[in-house]
């Protein structure tokens, strides 16, 4: 079973670690890995928004009352399309220009929004890779990746020998390496081969 991780641990290493090393914490962290994904992007976002809330707040203050130009302002639309812009920036890992305009961390933001497009990328690969797995094959993964089952636990319940599990799931493992590894290798470096 997995260890518990911070998820700027989690992050950080993902963003450092060559291809081979990105499956391994990924089947490591099979079970929770989405969790910390969708936990990483709802504190960013978090993070964001106060930030440009704060900076809302500290313009406002500095104007005193402001002379309004245009009869047109709706803040609550303006809130709605930043938001829906954060959501894409996620899924895309591309930051349209003024997303982060004027907040202070607006490097590190843009660079923890292309890391989590990058990991839910490469996980939603490792899910369908799985996927093509038959019957057999998918009961051990299903087992020992979603349930944290060990090797001994899944022969008991499949009424098999533990070394038996061990080496389905070595080739197993094996299989996914082969299909997932270039991939993992374009997308951790930035588009170059690492």
């Amino acid at each position: 079973m997995a260890l518990k991780i911070r998820d700027t641990d989690l992050l950080n290493s993902y963003k450092k670690a060559p291809a081979e090393k990105r499956l391994s914490i990924m089947l490591e962290y099979y079970p929770v890995f989405p969790g910390i994904l969708r936990k990483i992007e709802k504190k960013t976002e978090y993070k964001i928004k106060s930030e440009q809330e704060r900076m809302r707040s500290r313009s406002r203050g500095e104007l005193g009352v402001r002379v309004q130009t245009s009869t047109i302002s709706d803040t609550t639309a303006n809130e709605a399309v930043a938001n829906v812009t954060l959501e894409e920036a996620f899924k895309t890992g591309e930051v349209s220009k003024g997303l982060l305009k004027g907040i202070e961390n607006a490097p590190e933001f843009e660079e923890t929004i292309r890391m989590v497009s990058i990991m839910k990328m490469d996980f939603e690969l490792l899910e369908d890779i799985l996927s093509g797995f038959g019957r057999e094959d998918s009961i051990i993964i299903k087992k020992h990746l979603s349930e944290g089952k060990s090797y001994r636990v899944i022969a008991e319940e499949e009424e098999c020998s533990t070394d038996s599990v061990r080496r389905k799931f070595t080739r197993i493992r094996d299989e996914i390496s082969e299909e997932i590894i270039d991939c993992l290798r374009i997308n951790c470096s930035g588009g170059e081969e690492c």
